[in-house]
């Protein structure tokens, strides 16, 4: 894609997402990749994503929600002090959440559960903690497990995906293309066979990341689309003031991760892409990260640090509706006769 301006849409699902050569009403941009190597055959087309004046900023917009007495939100992915790169005391998150009236928080701390469970035992009435945790594998992938009952000590991706199931618990997929930790990303180039084997396990695709690119993100959808896997989001707040700034809309009534129409919220994201060869050359670099000198791995994330490269960007913004999903096993419409 281009780095033209734009803010991200609603569209519905026919409209987003159709197969190469299926006919679309209006114009279509860019052919994308959806996995990229390894699955090079899943690609799709999506429709032009323009802003009215081609601008790139983002403007303040108020929440839409119609919030009432059977509404339920959740943000689907927090992280507390208990994880390494971040200092939010629980009472900062507990706070938030009632600001950004949030009914339920999935807590997903870097390889614990201490910090969900500590802030389940003081959350108030009304604001229910699902035990999560976000796991690194041996090979720098995260995987993002729910409703656990206790911790899993385990490596290999599909290992651990396993166990998350054996305990009962609900494995999310969180930026499945990050760089660096996404379990799809480009530099690992994943067999066909692995990507199925690791779809067969997953109950949950996070279409929108807070902290992740407006490439990604897109990319995250129209996967989570294709697949018809259940799609989810999260703000993956590392301060209190990121806490619902994603979030998922449910019916009280009629909240089942899986199968439930879902109404999904963030800020409009600025269409902004990476140069070309900036992108691969980063790509290259996480590809042989683990082989370079232990310096060069040090420099990199201090100048990371330094440049504050990972701190979420500043936005004046309230998170809107974006997407209208139904319930898993729907499919993607274009794909019906």
């Amino acid at each position: 894609m281009d780095a033209g301006g734009g803010h991200l849409r609603l569209y519905s699902v026919s409209a987003v997402v159709r197969p190469l050569g299926a006919a679309a009403d209006g114009p279509s941009r860019d052919v994308a990749h959806v996995a990229g190597a390894g699955v090079g055959a899943m690609t799709y087309q999506w429709d032009a994503l323009e802003g009215e004046n081609g601008s790139p900023e983002v403007t303040r917009i108020s929440t839409d929600s119609q919030l009432g007495p059977g509404i339920e939100r959740i943000d689907y992915h927090v992280h507390t002090c208990w994880s390494p790169d971040c200092a939010t005391p629980l009472e900062a998150l507990i706070d938030r959440a009632h600001e950004a009236r949030l009914s339920s928080l999935c807590v997903t701390d870097h390889d614990t559960i201490d910090g969900a469970l500590a802030l389940k035992r003081i959350s108030p009435p009304g604001l229910d903690i699902v035990v999560g945790c976000e796991f690194m594998t041996e090979d720098g992938s995260q995987i993002i497990g729910l409703d656990l009952t206790e911790m899993i000590s385990e490596g290999n991706a599909l290992e651990l995906m396993q166990k998350i199931r054996k305990q009962g618990g609900l494995v999310l997929l969180p930026h499945p293309f990050r760089r660096g930790s996404g379990i799809f990303r480009t530099e690992m180039r994943r067999p066909d066979a692995f990507v199925q084997d690791v779809l067969s396990t997953t109950d949950l695709v996070e279409c929108f990341n807070g902290r992740d690119t407006y490439d990604n993100n897109r990319r995250s959808y129209l996967f989570a689309r294709q697949h018809a896997l259940p799609a989810v989001a999260g703000s993956d707040a590392h301060t209190a003031g990121e806490v619902g700034s994603v979030f998922v809309e449910f019916a009280r009534d009629d909240r089942r991760h899986r199968t439930s129409p879902r109404r999904i919220y963030f800020p409009d994201q600025p269409r902004r892409s990476e140069y070309v060869l900036k992108r691969r050359a980063m790509e290259v670099y996480h590809r042989h990260e683990a082989r370079l000198p232990a310096i060069v791995g040090v420099t990199y994330h201090v100048s990371r640090k330094l440049l504050r490269l990972d701190r979420p960007p500043r936005r004046e913004v309230s998170p809107r509706m974006q997407y209208e999903l139904p319930g898993a096993g729907v499919g993607v419409e274009a794909d019906e006769p």
